[in-house]
């Protein structure tokens, strides 16, 4: 098992808010690339449906 990161911060609760932090923050173009994957994805599931 691997050992936890190193988290800065003085108190339980500073390591802990600057964990989250650093886990939910994504770049803007990691996001925007993911959406517009997931927008082709669902154009092309529909063009599947429409075409007999």
């Amino acid at each position: 098992m691997k050992p936890a990161p190193a988290v800065p911060g003085d108190t339980e609760a500073e390591r802990m808010k600057n964990a989250l932090r650093m886990m939910f923050s994504v770049p803007k173009e990691a996001y925007l690339r993911e959406e517009a994957r997931l927008k082709r994805a669902r154009d092309r599931k529909r063009a599947r449906k429409q075409t007999p």
